[in-house]
């Protein structure tokens, strides 16, 4: 683990949250959860994630619409931190907005394990 150290994982369903951040913690990161829009906004009051884990379906307020504010918003001061946008939604659509809109990285969450989150801020790191 070299740079990106603290995680913030925004996921409204409390199973795969609670998952995602044991198994982070328990590889040595520092890690934050939050289930909506407003969470994560409180979250970034007091805690700078390196990395962000952003779930594209949470109640309310899209991940996608939180990836476009948190990368043209200068005031969050997020532009700088590496997005990876969490789905279900095994569409090519949904994978190419993220990325337009300055995702560093898509997952499917049907196709990762828990235990494989670190390798992708592994992967994340050497880019």
């Amino acid at each position: 683990m070299a740079g990106l150290k603290n995680v913030l994982v925004v996921e409204d369903d409390a199973m795969i949250r609670d998952l995602y951040k044991m198994a982070l913690a328990n590889a040595d990161y520092t890690v934050e959860v939050a289930d909506s829009a407003d969470e994560l906004y409180a979250k970034l009051d007091r805690f700078k994630p390196d990395i962000m884990f952003l779930d594209v379906m949470l109640p309310g307020t899209s991940g996608l619409e939180i990836l476009k504010e948190l990368r043209t918003n200068s005031e969050l001061d997020c532009q700088d931190i590496k997005v990876v946008v969490l789905t279900n939604l095994a569409q090519r659509t949904v994978a190419d907005n993220a990325m337009e809109n300055g995702a560093d990285g898509y997952i499917i969450k049907a196709d990762i394990l828990p235990k494989d989150l670190p390798k992708v801020i592994e992967s994340l790191e050497e880019d």
